[in-house]
């Protein structure tokens, strides 16, 4: 169940979701997580709550996830997505953001695939020449992680998650 304060709700057979998500490159890699019980994995965030900013849910999903205060930098993708998953059709707002981690911060020298805060939260520094094997989703995010646009990009997505 979703907590009362998230930004989503339901109509009929299509839920509306507000996300918020993290593009972290470091030393040629993407921070990612997985999801356990799918093949895929997708850029750290989470919802936004009643009253909060994005970049502010950003940040704070960053810290409940990963134990890490981050700088959320420029918004580099406005994004809708219409996708189903788990028998559920979704029309997705999210907006991805730019983010650093102070010089230094334990989460840069991660290797291979580790746990965050957050039960079942699995997180791992891929390659950036790598994300079509790692099956990253929302597809069109492996192609603008990779060469991220110089300005603020709109993107419809109706493709589905792949």
């Amino acid at each position: 169940m979703t907590p009362p304060n998230m930004i989503m709700s339901s109509n009929g057979d299509l839920t509306f979701n507000y996300r918020v998500g993290c593009i972290a490159v470091h030393n040629g890699r993407v921070l990612v997580e997985h999801d356990a019980k799918r093949r895929y994995c997708f850029v750290p965030g989470g919802r936004v709550e009643y009253g909060e900013s994005a970049a502010d849910a950003l940040a704070r999903e960053i810290r409940e996830e990963l134990g890490e205060d981050a700088e959320v930098g420029r918004l580099a993708l406005v994004t809708e997505n219409f996708f189903e998953l788990d028998g559920v059709r979704y029309h997705e707002h999210a907006l991805y953001f730019l983010v650093e981690f102070a010089p230094g911060a334990p989460v840069l020298d991660r290797e291979g695939a580790f746990e965050g805060c957050e039960p079942g939260a699995v997180f791992q520094w891929i390659p950036l020449d790598a994300l079509e094997q790692a099956e990253l989703q929302p597809s069109f995010l492996r192609q603008h992680v990779r060469a991220i646009p110089p300005a603020t990009e709109y993107i419809v997505h109706t493709g589905g998650l792949h």
